[in-house]
């Protein structure tokens, strides 16, 4: 997958991202830590981009 530096918008938090996947918190945490999805620190909260999760749904690595 090809990396830049940009993070698009519309931005989720990590419960919604873990429900728009249908898996758990942890999962999404572990999917950030490994790169796998982009996420960006605002505060205290963790925010990830929809579009990385669009883009890792459609890799099919998601089963």
């Amino acid at each position: 997958m090809k990396q830049n530096n940009y993070i698009y918008f519309p931005m989720m938090t990590v419960g919604e991202a873990a429900k728009y996947l249908g898996v758990g918190r942890k999962v999404i945490y572990q999917m950030i830590e490994f790169d796998q999805i982009r996420a960006v620190r605002e505060n205290r909260a963790v925010l990830v981009e929809k579009r990385s999760l669009d883009e890792f749904r459609a890799s099919g690595q998601l089963t």
